[in-house]
């Protein structure tokens, strides 16, 4: 059977994958203009004694996603069906699966983890409020887009409401990401989803699953066995506290687990904002990671500039590229100053070198009245490769001044207060907090004038907050 050129008012443009049953093309909706993902099943292709099956899982996918309208759950226009063919018109999503990640075993610091995780969370809990338990949460149904946003797919399976695609005792979804209650064939709920979560998250801080064997060893172990707590596996330097939140997210019985995807999510932010290892890519340090929500932009800079950066920047970086930029961009007008800042995350030298000059081949990066450079370069020692953050240096090496100053706070500047400033800041701004403290010691006289330095690239509130937490008040 040839593909078809169009797909109820959909121009097909050309084929994204093929399966046993069918096809996904990408699609054109003419009437909007804009591009589709269209997911078929060939009805001639499915066994006759399964086209019910099949063809309720397909209603059901565009049912469950099709009333859950989120950024990050993939968004369902449509459904069709005509004498060959049933059809999904659903988003088009440029990006890269999580299972793909996990198999060319991808390091992910804990800052990109949270902010992968709270974009589930965030997702699980919309569809769990409107009636909508996934049942399938695995990495291959998780897409991180170029611009670092996670979008939950697949919603074949879903239990929409009371109904359920699957009579009592039939086991449904995908052995090493199911519930206990799942492999037992029991009634499900929302708290089913959030153990197939936590499973994705043992996998992504350990590159292991946590239950593994062929599937009846498999069933037994997420029934009977608990897994080894991923402080034991993880490359990271967990603390304890991860392993307790994994540990609940894995719990056997569904009520000793977290009641809801919010307060998962919770406990992660909080635990978030504990110490771990964080690699900027010129060392490691000890810092507290904190809470990493998408900020809009300054409205300063253009799109075309941001879409850049976010895009050439995640070749270095991977997800994460989208949240440095933005914080970034809030920090400075200067186009300069912010392939400085952003270039101080790519390492290697002819990535650096691409990233540099894909910068400068944008616009002239802000709109009418706003300050900038018409270029932009990478200079100074910290981009040469070869150094390393917070590594004990001796002053001269480290760049913090210590001349000395009076007034409040007037002591001398040091690099262990230095450190700890950054941990704290961190919280607030992320990995872009060395950036910042860096900048900052280079300028600063005394611990005062340092941390009034780096407050003020904070909003109203969060300075407020910050100057409290670091024993200074508002001036």
């Amino acid at each position: 059977m040839a593909d078809p050129d169009f797909l109820g008012k959909y121009a097909i443009r050309g084929v994204l994958g093929k399966g046993a049953m069918g096809v996904v093309y990408k699609g054109f909706d003419p009437h909007i203009e804009r591009d589709v993902a269209i997911k078929t099943i060939r009805k001639d292709l499915v066994e006759p004694e399964l086209a019910a099956q099949y063809m309720a899982r397909f209603r059901n996918e565009a049912k469950a996603a099709g009333r859950l309208h989120h950024p990050n759950i993939v968004g369902v226009y449509e459904y069709g069906e005509d004498d060959a063919v049933t059809f999904i018109a659903m988003e088009y999503v440029e990006g890269t699966g999580l299972r793909e990640y996990l198999n060319r075993r991808t390091s992910f610091d804990f800052a990109q983890l949270t902010l992968l995780m709270s974009q589930l969370l965030d997702a699980l809990e919309f569809a769990h409020d409107r009636g909508v338990v996934h049942r399938d949460i695995k990495p291959s149904n998780l897409i991180v887009t170029n611009e670092g946003v996670l979008k939950v797919a697949d919603f074949g399976v879903a239990r929409v409401d009371a109904s359920s695609l699957t009579i009592a005792g039939t086991v449904i979804g995908t052995p090493s990401y199911m519930s206990p209650e799942q492999c037992r064939g029991l009634e499900t709920d929302s708290r089913s989803d959030l153990f197939s979560t936590g499973v994705v998250f043992y996998e992504l801080l350990t590159g292991e699953k946590p239950f593994r064997g062929n599937v009846e060893s498999v069933a037994y172990k997420i029934c009977h066995e608990e897994p080894a707590p991923p402080s034991k596996l993880s490359t990271l330097k967990l603390p304890a506290a991860v392993d307790r939140l994994v540990a609940t997210a894995l719990a056997k019985a569904p009520d000793n687990r977290f009641p809801s995807a919010r307060a998962f999510r919770d406990a992660l932010r909080d635990v978030a904002q504990m110490s771990v290892e964080f690699d900027n890519g010129l060392g490691t340090t000890m810092v507290s990671i904190g809470t990493l929500m998408l900020q809009k932009p300054a409205p300063i800079w253009d799109d075309e500039t941001l879409r850049t950066a976010e895009r050439e920047l995640a070749r270095a970086v991977g997800p994460l590229a989208r949240v440095i930029v933005r914080r970034a961009a809030q920090q400075t007008s200067d186009r300069a100053e912010l392939c400085s800042i952003l270039s101080d995350y790519v390492v290697d030298p002819e990535t650096r070198r691409k990233f540099v000059d894909a910068f400068n081949r944008t616009g002239s990066g802000v709109h009418a009245g706003g300050a900038g450079a018409s270029g932009a370069h990478a200079t100074g020692s910290s981009r040469s490769g070869s150094g390393h953050a917070h590594t004990g240096a001796p002053p001269s090496q480290s760049g913090v001044n210590h001349r000395s100053g009076t007034g409040t706070h007037g002591v001398p500047l040091e690099q262990a207060y230095v450190d700890q400033i950054t941990a704290r800041l961190a919280v607030y701004l992320g990995p872009i907090a060395q950036i910042v403290t860096k900048k900052a010691a280079r300028d600063a006289r005394t611990r005062s004038e340092f941390v009034r330095r780096v407050a003020d690239n904070l909003g109203t509130q969060e300075r407020a907050a910050f100057l409290r937490e670091a024993g200074f008040g508002e001036d």
